[in-house]
This record gives structure tokens, sequence and C-alpha cells, in this order.
């Protein structure tokens, strides 16, 4: 579903096939597994995300394998990405 010039306030917002165009989100749960995403000029202000399907599985596959602190890194290297977007793990040990 497209959405577009749309205010999302104090709702669940599921991501997963859907695009959002200069959309505003506040206080909002991010629905999400892995689908299929485009988000453009959109902003944020209080949100949390909840994952499910195969990208739950896949994170927590990884927190078994590396730990909180590893995923946390995988995680701030998308949000917070310094070398063009590559996720480096540094896995202490």
């Amino acid at each position: 579903m497209e959405y577009k010039d749309e205010l999302f306030e104090n709702v669940d917002v599921p991501l997963d096939g859907n695009s959002f165009e200069n959309c505003t989100f506040r206080n909002v749960i991010f629905n999400y597994g892995g689908g299929d995403l485009v988000m453009k000029n959109c902003g944020m202000d209080r949100f949390s995300f909840r994952f499910n399907g195969a990208l739950a599985n896949g994170l927590y596959a990884l927190h078994q394998l590396f730990g909180t602190e590893a995923l946390l890194q995988i995680i701030r290297g998308f949000t917070e990405p310094e070398s063009g977007g590559d996720v480096e793990l540094n896995v202490p040990g």
C-alpha cells in the first residue's frame, strides 16, 4: 500500500510491502518482518520496533551466536553507518 502526506500517531504501523512518502510518525510501533519497504522524506518522533517472521528469526540467531553487544553493533551499523553502509561485526574474544 502507498501512503503519502499522512500522520501516524499512537498506532502500530506495518512496514512490509508498504511505501511511505512525506509521512510523519509519532509514538508508533513499527512492525517489520524484512519485506520490501520504501520511505521517502519521512519524519519520526518517538518510535519502537517489533520484529517478526524471518527477520525476527535471523536477529534471534545472531543474538544466540554473538550475544547482545554484537547484535547491537549490527543494528548500529545500519542506523549509524560510517563506512558507506557496510556493516562490520567486531566480536571480542
